[in-house]
């Protein structure tokens, strides 16, 4: 049977980076209530009972399921856990980010003017445990050619020019993509981490400038290129 990596997904981060806005730190009380008790809110307090706050940040989070949010002067995440014991499944990815776009960006961050967008992330995570797995994954990866390895972190980006910085002069915007694989010496265990950026040279001037939903598109895109096919194919064997 061959293996399906999406089925070992166990959580994302959404991530949005601006320019450091010091006025935001005088907010940050208003903008979690806005989060919190927003009306169908979808990160109410179930989601994140406790906040933890600083003189220039915020965390939401939930001790149980170790979900959270940060939110300072130039950065917000969404850290969420996909498993059984969380809130969300995987199932709910699409929610998630329709919630993210709706109440994050076009609520929170438009009425609060947040503005100079500089990179919006989305990283998907994966662990795979399975009889001997890591240890197919080392000797298809590396072969014959160094013996005794039984720990591995591998890690590469890659640079992904936008149509707009090829067409148009001003235009600097770029892509890059994040991999990381990890496996340590005591555990027959694989975990992945998938990290896409959009980068804007020059910045979005105001939050209701983002397009997350063709961001997403190039997210989503992503996952059908060769690169999780070559874990897939290293881990069975292939």
């Amino acid at each position: 049977m061959s293996l399906n990596i999406d089925d070992y997904l166990v959580g994302i981060v959404i991530g949005i980076r601006f320019r450091a806005n010091f006025k935001i730190e005088d907010q940050l009380g208003r903008i979690v209530d806005k989060i919190l008790y927003s009306d169908k809110s979808a990160f109410n307090p179930t989601i994140f009972p406790k906040v933890r706050g600083y003189q220039d940040s915020k965390i939401l989070y939930n001790e149980k399921t170790g979900d959270q949010l940060h939110l300072n002067n130039s950065n917000l995440i969404l850290d969420l856990n996909l498993d059984e014991s969380s809130n969300f499944k995987k199932e709910d990815i699409n929610r998630i980010v329709n919630s993210f776009e709706e109440q994050i960006i076009k609520e929170v961050l438009v009425e609060y003017d947040i503005c100079k967008i500089n990179r919006l992330g989305f990283i998907k995570k994966y662990f795979y445990k399975g009889d001997n797995a890591s240890k197919a994954f080392i000797e298809n990866t590396l072969g014959n050619q160094i013996e005794n390895i039984n720990e591995i972190n591998l890690s590469y980006a890659k640079k992904i020019t936008s149509k707009e910085a090829l067409l148009k002069k001003d235009i600097s915007d770029y892509d890059n993509v994040i991999f990381n694989l990890i496996k340590k010496t005591t555990f027959d265990e694989i975990f992945i981490s998938v990290d896409y950026q959009s980068y804007f040279d020059p910045f979005l001037e105001k939050a209701k400038d983002i397009d997350f939903d063709k961001f997403m598109q190039k997210v989503n895109r992503f996952d059908k290129t060769g690169d999780l096919t070559w874990i897939e194919n290293r881990v069975e064997g292939k």
